[in-house]
């Protein structure tokens, strides 16, 4: 949506201190990393819009001195810079599997799957990326790490194999904060893992995880967590707008707060994982209007819950965890890195490298609607798509703000735009977008005389 030039500005941003070792590899990292900025919805193909161009990014693929380590090592370094310039940054982790089943072989992939040996081809990609909370929202800042992680079956999981690394290795990504900076891990229930939190606390974070396993904290009295957290007296209540996900609807829920002190014993292992004195958090629903399981969280945090308010806003951080999995979407849907048709692994990975940095300036140009919403939309895209968006819609004014444009482009991906609608999400804006690029073709084809109207 940003014009080519103030796309061209933003992929060099990331891709121009990449060091590939050659000259050439450099500068072709910019013009693809452009092309992926400038028209983000389709196939590489018809990104590179000439035969030449398709070679020579198969050609940038394939070489032996392109990394996808490389590819986000500019982006990360920067990202990492950024984080001193917070009193608050919420380090959040998650998982993503992507399948490449086909009916030709991918070489290099492997089966993604759990305990049982699975006949799924793909990656396992997990990502940390840094979001900066607000009064109302969570700004993503940019990625912090990422690994491509080859996941054996549970039977064949030795310690370097565990998914416990993923977490610890994005909680080491981060690194000891910068002084008055205070990081927060923020992980779902696939991080409540003793040797996880203790490697948060190692490098001076706090953590906020999304308990898991029902743990005994008084074996002589027989007390389990989730016992416990359920028999604590409700300490107050709040709204929490919940995405919709798996079917599900977008809406507000009603949510009961409890919280208490606990201490989480310790492993077998321990000198490594010695107990865990923190708080749990207990949010839960009494009934769900759409009739399905309503919400509960028993949610384990390093940071000292003492209010009602000190429990609201490890609510409310949570609540932001969402956002990576926007982060998701915008890879595995909006980049479709799911549909690729490259056929190696290596390929592949290079492709991610792009996609990963592209997915956060995607998401960024997003918040610009809740952060600047009355900034000119010429500021950040091109002024022929604002004349566009008015012919399209009949609009007289001369000025149109980026909040406005947004909601113009959503509405055609079916984005009603009504008042109680709030902000327009990020699926309405990718379709909306691909209908706008149609319409901004046919205009460009009238303009050079190839169609008559």
């Amino acid at each position: 949506m940003v014009s080519n030039a103030k796309y061209f500005e933003l992929a060099k941003e990331d891709w121009l201190d990449v060091e590939l070792g050659d000259r050439r590899l450099n500068e072709r990292a910019i013009m693809i990393g452009t092309e992926f900025l400038n028209n983000p919805f389709v196939s590489p193909p018809k990104m590179m819009k000439s035969f030449k161009a398709i070679k020579a990014f198969y050609r940038f693929m394939d070489s032996d001195k392109v990394s996808h380590e490389k590819l986000i090592s500019s982006h990360v370094e920067k990202t990492k810079e950024k984080l001193a310039g917070h009193k608050t940054v919420l380090a959040i982790q998650d998982s993503i599997t992507i399948s490449l089943d086909r009916n030709y072989e991918i070489e290099g992939t492997y089966p993604i799957g759990g305990n049982k040996i699975s006949e799924t081809m793909g990656l396992v990609i997990h990502n940390t990326i840094s979001v900066i909370p607000e009064e109302e929202y969570g700004f993503i800042e940019g990625l912090i790490h990422q690994k491509v992680f080859q996941r054996k079956i549970k039977k064949e999981r030795n310690k370097d194999n565990k998914d416990s690394i993923l977490w610890i290795d994005g909680i080491e990504s981060v690194g000891i904060p910068p002084a008055n900076t205070s990081i927060i891990d923020v992980m779902d229930r696939g991080a409540d893992i003793i040797a996880v939190m203790n490697a948060s606390l190692k490098y001076n974070h706090e953590f906020i995880i999304r308990a898991n396993h029902d743990r005994i904290l008084n074996e002589k009295q027989g007390i389990y967590l989730f016992d416990f957290a359920k028999k604590l007296p409700v300490r107050g209540h709040t709204l929490l707008e919940i995405q919709g996900n798996n079917g599900r609807k977008k809406r507000t829920a009603n949510l009961n707060i409890s919280f208490s002190k606990i201490t989480l014993p310790q492993t077998e292992n321990k000198r490594k994982n010695p107990p865990i004195n923190c708080s749990i958090v207990h949010v839960f629903e009494d009934g769900c209007k759409d009739d399905k399981e309503p919400l509960e969280w028993f949610i384990l945090t390093s940071i000292d819950v003492r209010t009602l308010d000190d429990a609201l806003k490890i609510v409310k951080y949570y609540s932001f965890r969402w956002i990576i999995e926007e982060y998701h979407k915008c890879m595995k849907t909006g980049f479709r890195l799911e549909e690729t048709q490259l056929k190696t692994l290596q390929r592949i990975e290079n492709l991610l490298g792009f996609i990963a940095v592209s997915s956060v300036k995607l998401l960024q140009l997003r918040d610009i609607v809740r952060n600047d919403p009355n900034a000119d939309a010429k500021e950040y895209v091109e002024k022929e798509d604002v004349e566009i968006i008015k012919a399209y819609y009949k609009i007289e004014n001369k000025e149109m703000t980026i909040d406005r444009f947004l909601r113009y482009i959503a509405q055609m991906g079916g984005f009603l735009n009504r008042k109680s609608d709030g902000n327009p999400g990020w699926q309405s804006i990718w379709e909306g977008w691909k209908f706008f690029l149609g319409i901004k073709k046919g205009v460009m084809l009238q303009r050079e005389g190839l169609i008559c109207g």
